[in-house]
């Protein structure tokens, strides 16, 4: 009898522990869904895509944010560069013009390397959604496990009490 009370009480504590765990990882999981639907969203990541992350997931996004920005300007440049030298950048004579055709064509390509690159920050993000989902299914599994070992325990349990209660002669 004492070993079922034990078991049960062993048993308790572990789900608990498990749903403690089970609810952190769900908690984790919907942090890097929210991640990735603002790095989906609008062309510019700033500021108001990071309010209201997950505090582990601020630093991150804003370290990406930064390098986005400095990785697709570097990008831009080269890529007007290698149009100017290949001549696909027409020559107007007029300074005020020519400004405005590089600097569009320096826009559109810093918005295609930007674009680029938020759709790999997407697809490591939906790597890890994905690991963090094996690991919510594995832990889930194995609470089903123990809610029937327990519920099996408590069935010995309530066998054994009804076992060794006294009668008193009835």
């Amino acid at each position: 009898m004492y070993v079922a009370f034990w078991m049960v009480q062993r048993l308790t504590r572990e789900i608990n522990m498990l749903e403690l765990e089970v609810m952190k990882k769900h908690s984790e999981l919907m942090n890097y869904q929210r991640y990735a639907g603002r790095l989906g969203g609008s062309n510019c990541f700033g500021l108001s895509q990071i309010a209201g992350l997950a505090p582990n997931l601020i630093g991150r996004a804003s370290m990406f944010g930064q390098y986005m920005d400095m990785a697709s300007s570097v990008s831009a440049m080269q890529n007007l560069q290698q149009m100017k030298a290949m001549g696909r950048v027409p020559y107007t004579g007029n300074q005020y013009t020519q400004m405005q055709i590089e600097m569009s064509a320096f826009n559109k390509f810093k918005e295609q390397a930007m674009q680029s690159l938020k759709m790999q920050e997407v697809q490591m993000m939906n790597r890890k959604e994905q690991e963090i989902q094996l690991e919510l299914n594995s832990l889930q599994q194995e609470l089903t496990v123990k809610k029937n070992n327990l519920k099996a325990c408590k069935e010995l349990l309530k066998e054994q009490t009804e076992e060794n209660a006294m009668k008193f002669g009835l």
